[in-house]
């Protein structure tokens, strides 16, 4: 990314799920519990990557199909009982709806905190998420994620990576999409946002290579604090 084209930069968006949530450490207790008491030899972090990979297929279906978007927490909940099915651990509703919400520890990546803190001295900071508006309310709050605003994939109808949803961003930070900077550690975000006209920074945790597809990253970081680095915070 050249200089130009940082000091462009009015707007950071960071995806929720998987960049600022650890989805895996929030669930894998509750998780792995489960797996033990019904028998399962799985490993909770194997189902919870499954689980994850399922939802966001079905999210995808879900617009292509422009069928109008299913709340995200319905397809949440859905996915996950595919899932145990698919692998056959017996389940309720009311498994899927405690594994979810009172079983989980939600918590945050250790940069999170320190790193938005620090970008939002410079820029306006949103989540741009697929998650539902209540639900990523809840979280942001009781998380204390330091963001100036919350942008969800409901107020777009439809689910990222459609351009939609980068469009609404836009619309409500009232900026060019050349002037926003969407963060994700997911590369299927980064290449939507990057295809509407956003900048777009692959935040790899684990070391996991972006891959040849187009459109490519203008940055790939490990943690949040190093951006800040980068961006002269």
């Amino acid at each position: 990314m050249t200089s130009a084209a940082l000091g462009d930069i009015r707007a950071i968006t960071l995806d929720m799920y998987g960049t600022l949530l650890d989805l895996e450490t929030g669930f894998a207790q509750g998780f792995g519990r489960f797996l033990k008491s019904k028998g399962s030899s799985r490993h909770a972090a194997e189902v919870i990557q499954i689980w994850e990979a399922v939802y966001l297929r079905e999210s995808m279906v879900d617009t292509m199909l422009g069928r109008g978007r299913t709340l995200f927490e319905k397809v949440r909940r859905e996915c996950l009982s595919q899932v145990f099915s698919s692998l056959h651990v017996d389940h309720k509703p009311e498994d899927i709806e405690r594994l979810l919400t009172t079983d989980a520890q939600v918590s945050l990546f250790p940069d999170v905190q320190e790193g938005v803190s620090a970008l939002r001295e410079k820029f306006t900071v949103s989540v741009l998420s697929n998650g539902d508006l209540d639900s990523l309310d809840r979280a942001i709050s009781g998380l204390s994620i330091p963001v100036h605003k919350v942008i969800s994939a409901e107020q777009a109808g439809a689910y990222k990576p459609h351009s939609v949803v980068y469009r609404t961003a836009t619309e409500q930070l009232n900026l060019q999409p050349s002037q926003i900077l969407h963060v994700a550690a997911h590369t299927w975000d980064i290449r939507g946002a990057k295809a509407f006209g956003f900048m777009g920074a692959y935040l790899n945790r684990d070391n996991i290579p972006y891959g040849g597809g187009f459109p490519q990253a203008d940055l790939e970081i490990t943690t949040l604090t190093e951006l800040a680095e980068i961006l002269g915070v």
